[in-house]
């Protein structure tokens, strides 16, 4: 029984290599998967750095955008401030004149009708005088 016969020699030396082939391929495997997640990881650095770098791009125009936008907003309020201005000034001027012309014609009447102008203020007086003590 330990006569050994040549094709046992090769039928068992075959089934070592087959069981070292079969030992060798889980490290194959193993060894192509850590090289996989390795690129796998490195595309991923490489998209979230052109991400970052996009994201960054678009920060900076929204920034110009909002920096622009604010100068145009600020000019359109100190023109229309200046508008308010000269708009305001111009009532003023135009509220002083009627004034001005309202006290002369007032005046005018007086010195053409001076005992109607009195008996006016008299009365005037009276009824305001009326109302003051109720």
């Amino acid at each position: 029984m330990a006569e050994r016969t040549p094709g046992m020699t090769q039928e068992s030396g075959r089934a070592q290599g087959a069981t070292r082939d079969v030992r060798e391929q889980p490290r194959e495997q193993g060894t192509q998967l850590q090289e996989r997640a390795q690129e796998v990881g490195r595309q991923a650095r490489e998209q979230g750095a052109q991400l970052q770098e996009r994201a960054q791009e678009v920060g900076r125009q929204a920034r110009d955008w909002a920096q622009e936008t604010g100068s145009q907003l600020k000019e359109g309020a100190q023109e229309a401030m200046q508008q308010v201005g000269t708009v305001t000034s111009q009532l003023s001027d135009l509220s002083r004149t009627a004034m001005n012309q309202l006290e002369e014609s007032l005046e005018d009447r007086i010195r053409h009708k001076p005992l109607q102008s009195v008996l006016i203020a008299a009365g005037a007086g009276m009824l305001f005088g009326l109302l003051w003590r109720k």
